[in-house]
C-alpha cells in the first residue's frame, strides 16, 4: 500500500486525520493550474456523456431480452434474475473499489476507455452464450467493465467544473445516462421487432443466431471503436483541492465517512441509495415482463413508446432539478442539493407504488413516467451534494462506495428478491405486479427517512465549505 504524504499547509489536514498526523517535512504537491476552459471542459463532459450513453445501454437491453433468453434456454424467472443481478453485481463488487482507488492517482483518461472496451467485449460476449454459465461470465465482463464507469467519470467533472457549475454539469451527466436508457429502448425495441420476422439467422464463422444473439452483438461493437476515439481526443483533467499525494489508504476513506462531519451527510446518502435502488432496479428490471404478462405488451410495442417519453422527460426533469437546485441556493438555502432529493422522494414514493396496480398499460406507464420524472429531476442534486463535502482525494472511493450501493446491493438484489417474492410468496408469474408493489411498500419510506436524516448536516456542511473558501 502506497504511504500517503500530508501536505503541510494552511487548509488543514484530510478530514477524518488528527492534527497529529501532519509531517512538517512533507513536500507539497504542484500547484493545480486554473479550471480548463469552458470549451475543454463541456467537449470532455460530452466524451464522457457518450461513453456512459453505451454503458447504460449495454446494461438496460438485457432487461429487454428476458422472455427471449428464457424461451431460447428454458430459464426460470430466479435463474434470469441471478444474470440481471447476481453476476453483474458480483464482479462489480470485486473490481469496483480496487480500480477507483486509481482514479484518485491515476490518469483517468486511460482508465476509462479501457472499461469501456471491456464491458462492449462482455455484451457482445453474450451474442455467443448458449448456457446459463456462459451468459453468466459474460454478464460478469459487462459488470466489472461498468464499475469503473460511475467513480471515473464522476472524478473527472468534479475536476472539470467549479462547485458553483456542479448541478448543471451532473444534469448533463445523468442526461447521459436517461439518453442511454431511453437509445436501449428505442433501438432494442425496433430490433427485437425486426429480429423476430427473421427467425433464425446464420452469421458467417458464428452460426446460427436468433433475436436475442442478434441484439446483443449489435450493442456490443460500438463501445470498442469508441474507447479508441476517447483514447484521442480527451486530455486529463487537472485535480483541484488536494491536500495530500497518493492514494488514500482504505481506513482513512472509513475514518472520514464515520468520524467526519461529512459522515452524517454521506453514511444516510448510502444507505438510502442501497434501499432506494434495490426497489428501482428490482422494478425496473422486470417491469419490461410485468409489461408482457400483465397487458400483453411485449419489447417491440411499449420500448419504442417508453425510449421517446424517457428522451422528452429527462431533460426537462434535469434542467428543472438543476436550476431549482441553484435557485435555492442563490437564496440561501445551504442545503438546497438535500432538500430537492428529499421532496423528489415525497412525490415518488406513493407513485411507484400504484404504478403496476394500474387497469391498463397506459395508465401504469404514465404513472411510471411521473415517479420517474421525480427520480431524474433528483439526481444531479445529490451528486453535487455527495461531491461538495467529499475532499478530492476521496472522491473516486466514496463514489465507488456510492456506486457499490446501487450496483452491488441494488442491482445484486433487487431483482432477486422481486423474482423469489415471484416465484415463492405470491407462487404465480402472473402476481409479478404484486411482488413489484410490495417491494416499493416497504423500500420507499426507508429511503425516504434516511433521505431527511442527512439534509440539516449537509446545509451545515455546505456552510463550512463555502466558509473554508
Amino acid at each position: 500500500m502506497r504511504t500517503v504524504e500530508p501536505v503541510a499547509d494552511s487548509q488543514g489536514v484530510l478530514p477524518g486525520r488528527d492534527e497529529g498526523s501532519r509531517q512538517s517535512s512533507a513536500a507539497p504537491e504542484t500547484t493545480a493550474p486554473g479550471w480548463a476552459s469552458p470549451r475543454t471542459a463541456w467537449f470532455t463532459l460530452s466524451m464522457i456523456g457518450t461513453v456512459t450513453i453505451l454503458g447504460q445501454m449495454d446494461r438496460a437491453i438485457f432487461y429487454l431480452l428476458v422472455n427471449s433468453i428464457k424461451r431460447d434456454l428454458q430459464f426460470t424467472d430466479t435463474q434470469m434474475s441471478l444474470l440481471m443481478g447476481v453476476a453483474y453485481s458480483g464482479a462489480y463488487f470485486l473490481f469496483g473499489l480496487p480500480i477507483a482507488r486509481l482514479t484518485d492517482v491515476a490518469t483517468r483518461k486511460y482508465i476509462l476507455p479501457c472499461a469501456l472496451a471491456a464491458w462492449s467485449f462482455g455484451t457482445a460476449l453474450c451474442a455467443v452464450s448458449a448456457n446459463f454459465w456462459q451468459l453468466y461470465i459474460a454478464r460478469s465482463i459487462v459488470g466489472g467493465g461498468e464499475s469503473v464507469k460511475g467513480p471515473c467519470s464522476v472524478s473527472m467533472i468534479s475536476d472539470l467544473f467549479p462547485r458553483d457549475q456542479l448541478p448543471r454539469a451532473y444534469a448533463a451527466y445523468n442526461f447521459s445516462i436517461r439518453f442511454g436508457e431511453a437509445l436501449a429502448l428505442i433501438i432494442g425495441g425496433l430490433l427485437i421487432g425486426y429480429f423476430a420476422t427473421l427467425g433464425t439467422v446464420q452469421i458467417p464463422l458464428i452460426g446460427p443466431m436468433r433475436d436475442w444473439h442478434m441484439v446483443f452483438l449489435i450493442f456490443g461493437i460500438p463501445g470498442l471503436v469508441f474507447a479508441l476515439i476517447f483514447l484521442a481526443t480527451v486530455k486529463e483533467p487537472a485535480r483541484h483541492g488536494r491536500k495530500i499525494k497518493g492514494s488514500v489508504p482504505l481506513k482513512e476513506v472509513f475514518a472520514f465517512l464515520f468520524r467526519s462531519k461529512a459522515g452524517a451527510v454521506l453514511i444516510p446518502i448510502l444507505l438510502a441509495s442501497a434501499v432506494n435502488n434495490i426497489e428501482m432496479v428490482g422494478i425496473g428490471s422486470w417491469r419490461p415482463t410485468f409489461y408482457e404478462r400483465t397487458y400483453g405488451w411485449g419489447p417491440a410495442d411499449f420500448a419504442p413508446i417508453m425510449g421517446v417519453a424517457n428522451l422528452i422527460l429527462a431533460p426537462i426533469a434535469l434542467i428543472a432539478g438543476a436550476m431549482l437546485s441553484e435557485r435555492l441556493a442563490r437564496l440561501g438555502h445551504a442545503d438546497a442539493n438535500m432538500r430537492i432529493v428529499l421532496w423528489a422522494n415525497i412525490g415518488a414514493i406513493p407513485l411507484g407504488i400504484v404504478s403496476p396496480l394500474m387497469p391498463t398499460f397506459e395508465m401504469a406507464l404514465t404513472v411510471s413516467l411521473m415517479s420517474t420524472f421525480l427520480t431524474i429531476a433528483s439526481a444531479p442534486s445529490l451528486l453535487a451534494a455527495m461531491q461538495v463535502v467529499t475532499p478530492n482525494e476521496l472522491r473516486g472511493q466514496v463514489n465507488a462506495l456510492y456506486l457499490f450501493t446501487l450496483s452491488v446491493l441494488g442491482q445484486g438484489l433487487g431483482p432477486t428478491v422481486v423474482a423469489l417474492m415471484t416465484d415463492f410468496v405470491f407462487q404465480s408469474e402472473a402476481d409479478l405486479r404484486y411482488a413489484m408493489v410490495t417491494i416499493a411498500a416497504l423500500a420507499g419510506p426507508v429511503s425516504l427517512a434516511l433521505v431527511w436524516i442527512a439534509v440539516k448536516p449537509y446545509g451545515e456542511a455546505y456552510k463550512a465549505a463555502t466558509a473554508a473558501d
